[in-house]
């Protein structure tokens, strides 16, 4: 297994070898093509490249390390005054480049040591400010799957006969989206489930045209093998019946089939795609059955399928 480098053991190989290959092109520029005198005749200097460079990018150090190496090279290199026999005047000359190369890494450094730690701070405290965002979609994740199963046990709890017939006697006169708010209190009554989906039969496919508090909403058809089945049988398909469990995979437990007044054909199809397992038995499938006859005229309003009208038309 490798040890993993520390992060601040590779900025330093990166910087030196960084600094190495500028250097190195450098001096090999000087001796294969240059005068081999340290570029003493170019204004300005080439060797300023290296302390310009480490000192912007990296900061002080490296910039100082920068001037050091530059430093050694040129006095290696330099033919500065070699035949000027006043000693001082050749040691300012000698001596010029060098200590502009460490003024500059010193002053140009120490503003990039500046900007790097500012950044430093802020990329600290935008992560901080991931961190809590993060947390507080977590936290509203939670509030508001508690407020769906806080609202799902208020509208599952025991009903009385009077609020289902008070249910029942509104939808009498509702019309629009009230009566289709009605009709999914009942069904998340009766099924004790607010995930589901309730489909029409309009060109050969079910389309959805009423989706349950808990459910995703997808509008799209429902599968045809589902429906073809219904269409024979005209009776509730659930995966309680280990024969059905086939046809309702990736769709839900409970397929109910709303049917016409004689029967004779399928209106549409109620879908749970998600109850309590327990539910499932005859006393459910008995209020499914009821509930069905209450969804037959939602189902047969063109009008909620306003919505599908490019799918209709583009199916058919």
């Amino acid at each position: 297994m490798k040890r993993k480098v520390p992060p601040a053991a590779a900025r330093t190989v990166r910087i030196l070898a960084e600094l190495m290959a500028m250097v190195g092109l450098l001096l090999a520029v000087d001796q294969l093509w240059g005068g081999q005198n340290g570029f003493t005749h170019w204004q300005p200097n080439p060797y300023w490249v290296p302390v310009l460079v480490m000192a912007i990018v990296y900061g002080s150090w490296p910039g100082f390390t920068a001037a050091v190496l530059a430093t050694l090279v040129w006095l290696a290199t330099n033919d500065v005054s070699r035949t000027d026999t006043d000693y001082f005047t050749k040691v300012f000359d000698v001596s010029l480049l060098p200590m502009l190369w460490y003024t500059s890494a010193v002053i140009i450094g120490e503003v990039t040591d500046v900007r790097l730690r500012r950044i430093r701070r802020l990329e600290l405290v935008r992560d901080i400010g991931s961190r809590n965002r993060d947390r507080i979609a977590d936290a509203f994740q939670g509030l508001a799957q508690n407020n769906r199963v806080l609202q799902l046990g208020i509208a599952t709890e025991q009903r009385t006969v009077s609020q289902a017939l008070a249910l029942a006697a509104r939808l009498a006169h509702a019309t629009g989206w009230e009566r289709q708010s009605i009709l999914r209190s009942m069904v998340t009554m009766a099924c004790h489930s607010d995930n589901f989906t309730c489909y029409r039969l309009q060109a050969g496919r079910a389309w959805p045209v009423m989706f349950g508090d808990g459910c995703n909403g997808d509008r799209v058809p429902l599968l045809p093998a589902l429906v073809n089945v219904l269409q024979e049988r005209r009776a509730i398909i659930h995966a309680a019946n280990a024969l059905d469990r086939p046809l309702l995979a990736d769709v839900g437990l409970v397929a109910v089939p709303i049917l016409a007044p004689d029967e004779a054909r399928l209106e549409g199809i109620l879908v749970l795609h998600h109850m309590p397992f327990e539910c499932l038995g005859p006393h459910l499938e008995a209020e499914l059955i009821a509930l069905a006859v209450w969804l037959r005229d939602f189902v047969a309003d063109q009008s909620m399928l306003a919505d599908f009208a490019v799918l209709l038309e583009k199916s058919s």
